[in-house]
Parts: structure tokens; sequence; C-alpha cells
């Protein structure tokens, strides 16, 4: 392959690489490992081997930060296993060095064939991969040069390159923080791709860079003046799109590129202290929207409820003159910062994807990224990369699809995730083409082949090893089932003499005749029967006994669960329940309604969710336990924990004004103190709006005080609780 540094020599690239400060004191081993790559590239008559791995050690340094370990594991690869073996390379390089070389080699391995269709897990793989965070950054620097490179590639080989640094490696670098090669890469695809369209989009940028610069500084210059009128200090950015973002839009919004109206955004950071920030930064709001008129459906608040990755920033979009629309971003300097060194920054507000959750790591990645640090520190960050993902691992079915696991998941567990009736008659496996048995433990990368026999059954010791709590449940539900075979056939039996005798078959029969057979429940009483272990003779015995005499002195039988369940559904009674055992099981709070302490709950048993609370009032309640009583739960609060906080939505209706979301926010954070989780607003034909607010809230004393105070407010016509058959204020 050609490289693309003119007639410079190897010999002075590799002079132009040991001259940097990463490579510092590694100058010789450095020099002597890629003495031996030019060697063997003459031996395999590939002279283009050692420019091309040349220039992946210079992207490694000069772009990446890297230090001498990833540029020597960059070279040994290519040397591993014929020329040097891996006890020369950890006794001469250090066993980090080595630790590169097979985490790279993993990812050269990997089978591609289907990343189409499994792209997200193959990002995640190639997280995990290897212990060392370096190896994503070599791949991501090797791909990054294949790209500079892709003319050079047989017609077959760019196709590939193209597919999977589309689907894998941009998605990968963006989540790391790595955006300008992000830029780059999707850069590279589309002038590959698309290369007309690319060419046009670049030349319209340059045709209309003056105008663009002209109206930027028009349009910021009444904002910095008011900005600094009122006392503000910001500093006020502008940044353009890049050529595949801007096509993006054409396409998503429909428009020529002179139509794309959010070309360009406005960012305006705000110098001050943490206590007035989120009050400040609906000032600057206002301030704006007084110059310019916002478009409400455009308003992104992320500062009353920040993003889950810690993002925090408002944006609007506002007609600035000529009818251009304009995205404005506010912000402060504490949220800027936060958003630049996290992987939120940009991936997730445009890509809406749910969060991993570790910030943290990530931020670390781009500070040593942007800060080099010696190669001891870099390998440090390799503990935080096993913390990151330390449960999950990724495995390849014989097809090359690829399935997400917990760690130390087992063979069986594998097999139960794949199908109940695959698991149930496993008997072993064949893992990286070795045969295996049911507890044998599954690591990152397996190929794993299911082993099956129609002669196998479940069995009790499988508990001992599973670890998924899911597939334990499965195998105990198998093994019931086999206990209870022929439960069936007993149930019917027992059905055709209950009614025989004149009796209907209810469950106040059924738990008689438990009672008096002595069994341990319906399915005991009905695979008794089934077996003939019962006398069916008997049944009229026991359905003749009479019942108990109430005895005297004795409060009445307090109404039965069933009994008050069908007062609920005639709409006879409010439905209050209560159950001791709710505090002992796991649940969630269901969203359609989200209930606080103070509401009158139920619990309802779903197939694929668990157990989920709802409100009695809840829109859904009605339908639930007209149509499945049976999954119904009574369910009560425990004393009410005054600390712990719950989300509850209110519905706010009024007249439309351009900074009611403004007003609405400031009242609830500022006079009554309460905590404001999100914002969602619409407005109406009739110049109303209604807008959505999520606050967190310790009862339903406290809300019902909240709604008062807001119904006072000049610019609220109603307010409702969201997520009720009827709303009541």
């Amino acid at each position: 392959m050609e490289n693309n540094a003119g007639n410079i020599t190897n010999e002075e690239r590799l002079g132009r690489l040991l001259s940097s400060e990463l490579l510092a004191g590694a100058e010789e081993n450095i020099g002597r490992v890629f003495d031996l790559v030019e060697e063997h590239s003459r031996k395999e008559k590939k002279p283009e081997l050692s420019g091309h791995l040349l220039e992946v050690a210079d992207i490694l340094v000069s772009e990446l930060n890297l230090s001498d370990e990833p540029v020597l594991a960059v070279f040994l690869k290519l040397l591993f296993p014929e020329i040097i073996n891996a006890v020369q390379i950890e006794k001469e390089y250090g066993k980090p060095v080595y630790e590169i070389v097979t985490g790279l080699q993993k990812i050269e391995r990997m089978d591609t064939a289907k990343y189409r269709s499994n792209a997200e897990n193959f990002i995640k793989l190639l997280l995990t991969i290897s212990s060392d965070i370096r190896v994503i950054l070599i791949a991501l620097g090797q791909r990054l040069c294949d790209m500079r490179n892709i003319l050079e590639f047989p017609e077959e080989k760019q196709k590939q390159l193209v597919g999977e640094t589309s689907l894998l490696y941009i998605p990968l670098a963006h989540r790391i923080g790595l955006y300008r090669i992000k830029t780059e890469l999707e850069d590279h695809v589309m002038r590959f791709c698309d290369p007309e369209t690319y060419r046009l989009i670049g030349q319209k940028l340059k045709e209309t860079q003056k105008d663009r610069d002209r109206y930027t500084s028009e349009f910021i210059r009444p904002i910095a003046e008011r900005l600094k009128e009122n006392g503000f200090v910001c500093e006020i950015r502008s940044r353009v799109k890049s050529i595949p973002s801007i096509h993006r839009k054409m396409i998503s919004q429909k428009v020529e590129f002179e139509k794309v109206y959010d070309l360009f955004a406005i960012r305006i950071i705000l110098e001050n202290t943490v206590e007035n920030e989120k009050a400040d930064c609906w000032k600057i709001y206002s301030i704006i929207t007084d110059i310019y008129t916002p478009n409400p459906r455009r308003l992104r608040d992320w500062i009353s409820f920040p993003k889950s990755t810690g993002y925090e920033s408002l944006h609007t979009t506002v007609i600035g003159t000529d009818g251009r629309w304009v995205e404005v971003q506010i912000r402060t300097r504490r949220m800027d910062d936060i958003a630049e060194k996290s992987f939120a920054a940009h991936w997730k507000y445009k890509a809406g994807e749910k969060t991993d959750g570790h910030t943290d790591f990530y931020a670390s990645i781009r500070e040593m990224l942007e800060n080099p640090v010696p190669a001891k520190s870099e390998a440090n960050i390799s503990r935080e990369k096993r913390e990151l993902y330390r449960d999950e691992i990724f495995v390849f079915t014989p097809k090359g699809d690829l399935k997400k696991l917990k760690a130390g998941y087992t063979v069986l567990d594998f097999a139960w995730e794949v199908h109940t009736d695959i698991g149930a008659t496993c008997t072993g496996a064949i893992v990286n083409g070795i045969m295996v048995p049911l507890k044998h433990v599954l690591k990152n990368g397996d190929t794993v082949k299911i082993l099956t026999s129609k002669n196998q059954k479940p069995s009790h010791n499988w508990l001992e090893f599973v670890q998924s709590s899911r597939v334990q449940a499965r195998i105990r539900h198998a093994l019931k089932m086999e206990a209870y075979k022929d439960s069936d056939a007993g149930k019917e039996i027992l059905r055709n003499k209950v009614t025989a005798l004149g009796f209907d078959f209810t469950d106040i029969v059924i738990n008689k005749l438990v009672d008096y057979f002595g069994c341990e429940n319906y399915l005991d009483l009905y695979q008794r029967f089934g077996e003939g272990k019962l006398d069916p003779l008997k049944i009229k015995k026991a359905l003749a006994q009479p019942e108990p005499a109430v005895q005297a002195g004795l409060p009445p039988k307090e109404e039965s669960f069933p009994e008050r369940i069908s007062d609920v559904i005639s709409g006879k009674k409010d439905f209050i329940l209560i159950d001791k055992k709710i505090n002992s099981i796991h649940y969630v709070f269901s969203r359609c309604c989200n209930p606080i302490p103070g509401d009158k709950i139920f619990a309802f048993v779903s197939v694929s969710q668990g157990i989920r609370i709802h409100k009695t009032n809840c829109p859904n309640a009605h339908d639930l336990i007209s149509r499945y009583p049976y999954r119904v739960l009574e369910a009560r609060w425990k004393a009410i924990e005054t600390e712990r906080s719950f989300t509850a939505n209110l519905v706010v209706t009024g007249p439309f004004s351009k900074d009611i979301v403004s007003k609405l926010t400031q009242f609830l954070t500022n006079e009554l103190k309460v905590s404001v989780r999100s914002t969602r607003l619409q407005t109406h034909p009739d110049n109303t709006y209604s807008c959505e607010i999520g606050i967190l809230i310790n009862n339903t004393v406290r809300l019902d005080e909240i709604i008062k105070k807001l119904q006072k407010l000049k610019e609220v016509q109603r307010v409702t609780r969201a997520g009720s058959a009827s709303h009541s204020s």
C-alpha cells in the first residue's frame, strides 16, 4: 500500500515519529522492532506493510496522544507469533504490550459478517474484547488510516471497510468522545459512497461562508449587548455542521441546501456561580426570546431535567432576520465542561440512546487523549474498563449472530436464553470447537453451539449452578410442570364429578376439596386425582359437609379479596387494598399513573415486567382488574418515608405566552422549592397551552398544596394530575 506522505522515506517517517516527547526513552525498542517489521515485509514481498504501520503509529502518537506501548504492539502484531512469541514479548517489552497485541488479534479475527443486524452488540463486544482500553483506540487509529487510503484496497474490501466504519467505528468513536475522528470517518464514508453530493455541499459551504459569517455576527450582536446590559459575562460561539450532518438534515427536512434552517448553531456559555445557574439560564432565555421569536415546539429543557448522562443545557430555536431559524444553546461553564468532557456531549442528545451510566470512565479517556500521560497511567484505565463492563459478555452463535449475556453465565443459562425447549433438552455445548459440560462458564467472544437430546429433562441440580434468576424460574416451572404432568387429566376428572353432583366448579368448591383431602394447593389436588391417588367417591362427602358455625362474640368474617375485586368491577366500591406480603416483593411503580404516597393503589402481576404498582384510578385500572383479576394483588403504602421522593406529573393549562415554561419552572423551583424533572409544552390553535411538568414529591398532601398554589397564578387556568382516569384538581 502506498502512503499519503509523498516521497518521504520510511526512515524519515520513523525519525519524525521517534522525535515525539511521548516516545522519549523508547526510541531504541521501537527502532529495533521496526527493523524486524521491514525485514518481514521484504521477505513477504509486501514492502507497503511497513509504511502502513508507520502511518498508523503516527496517528496513535500525534492524533490520539498514545505512547510507546501501543506503537510497539502495532508493530509486534505483524510479527506474532511466527517471528516473535508470547514469552519474548512479555520479557522484552512487558505484559501490557502482549495484552494489547492479543486484543488487536481478537478484533482482527472477529466474524463481522452479520455486523449490519448486530451493530450495537458488535460495538459493545469491541469495547469489552480486551482489558486494555488502548486496544479500542488503536483499532480506531487503524480504521482511520484505512479510510484515508481506501482507494488502495480491492473493491470488495472497500465496501467492507465503508460498511463497518459506518455502522461500527463511527458510533464507537462517538461514544468515547473522539468527535474529530468520528467526523473525519463520516466524511470519508460519504465521500466514498456519495462523492457528487459531498462535493456539491462542500462547494455551497465555501460559497456561503462570507454571508454566513456576516449573518452570525449580526445575529449575535443584539444578544451580546443585552447580556452585557444585564450584567452577564458570557462566551458566545458559533459552529457549522459537518457535510454529512448537513446532508442528513437535507434528507430529514426534505429541503435543499439553501433551506436547511439549522445549518449552524449559537452556543452561549455563562460564567457565574453554581447557586444561580439555572435561574440565570432562564433569564438569558427570556432575553433572547424578547429579541427573537422562539419556536415553542423546539424548546429542550435539560436544565430542569438533566439527561441521565449528566448533560445539562437549555436549547431553543428562534427566528432571526430574513426568517432564518437559528438554534441557540444556553449553558453555564460548569455545564459546558461536563458536556465536553463526558461522552454525553453530542452522542446522547442526538441519538437518543439509553445511557450506559459511566460518564466518569469516558471523561477519563477524553482527558487522557487531550493530555498526554505516562504509559503506566494509560494502563490504569483498564481497571475502570473492567469495572464498566464487568456484567456483560458477548458470544457468537455458529451462524455468526451475536448474543449479549451477563458475565458468569453458563452454557445452560445461554441455552435457556436462546429458547425454553433448547434449555430443557440441553446436554452441553461445543465452545470454540471444544466440547464442554452444562456448567461451563462462557467468556467474551466465545462461539457456542448448543447440544440437545430429546431424552434430556430438567433436573433439580441445574438450579445449583445456573446464574440467571429468570432461567432458575423457568427451570422451577419446568420441574413443577413435570411434577404436575397429570394435573390436566385430574382437573377434568374433578370437574366432571363435581358438576355431576350438582355443584358449580368454583374456587370456593376447589378450596374446600383442597382442605378436605389435605393437599398443598389446587395443582396438588388435580395431580393426585390424575394419578388415581384420591377417591372420587369421597367428593360428595367433602362437599356435603356443613360450613363451620360462626362462634358467638367473634367479629363478622372480613370480606374476601375476590369479593372486593367483584365489587370494584361492578363499580359498587372504591378499590382500597391491603397486603402485608407486598413489603417483601420486588415491584416497580407504573409510569402510566406514577403513584405517590397517599394514592390508593393495587399491584398487578404482568407477564414480562414483573409486579407493577398502579393507582386505583389509573386509566388502565378498570381494564386490568376486569380482564385479569387473578393477576391483581393487594397493595398498601408502608409508613410514608418522607425522605424518598416520587415523580408526579401535572398538566397545566392556560393562555399561551412565549415565556410560560420559564415562569412555571421558576415559580415551582424558587417559590415552592420543588425539584422539576421535566417539562413538555404543547400549544393549541386557540392560543392556549398545555404543559406537562414532572416534579419530585413526597406525598399527595404536598402535591395538593402545590396544585392549589399553581392554580392561583394568572397564567394558569387549570391544573390536573396526569395519569388518572378522571383528573381532579
